[in-house]
């Protein structure tokens, strides 16, 4: 890739540039969007994904309230998070993850995260 002005996907860059703000977020999405049809609550995604859960409890949160994931209380009371049931959150996490496989735009996207985490 010549151009590391972007992915080379404008709805991929987009959801970069609008929802991860932290590599806590990354990972969060990341692990979603492998694993699309499962849920997860606070406790197993922390487990999951090797952080602590108030590193992702507020990722979570943001991201619920952008449409990115959804939260959904269990009979126990319990909120499990799952990837939004959206096609299109579905078909660009899923894009984000494939591209974050190729060296030269997984930098890119680090390039974006630290620039957005920079700005606070």
């Amino acid at each position: 890739m010549d151009d590391l002005s972007g992915s080379g996907d404008p709805d991929v860059d987009v959801f970069v540039d609008a929802n991860l703000s932290s590599f806590a977020a990354w990972d969060v999405v990341v692990y979603l969007g492998n694993n699309a049809d499962t849920s997860a609550d606070l406790g197993q995604l922390g487990s999951r994904l090797g952080r602590k859960e108030h590193e992702i409890e507020l990722v979570l949160r943001d991201f619920a309230s952008r449409g990115v994931i959804a939260g959904l209380t269990g009979a126990d009371g319990v909120v499990r998070y799952l990837l939004s049931p959206d096609p299109d959150v579905r078909r660009v996490a899923a894009r984000f993850v494939e591209l974050a496989k190729v060296r030269e735009i997984r930098l890119e996207f680090v390039r974006r995260v630290l620039a957005r985490m920079s700005r606070g």
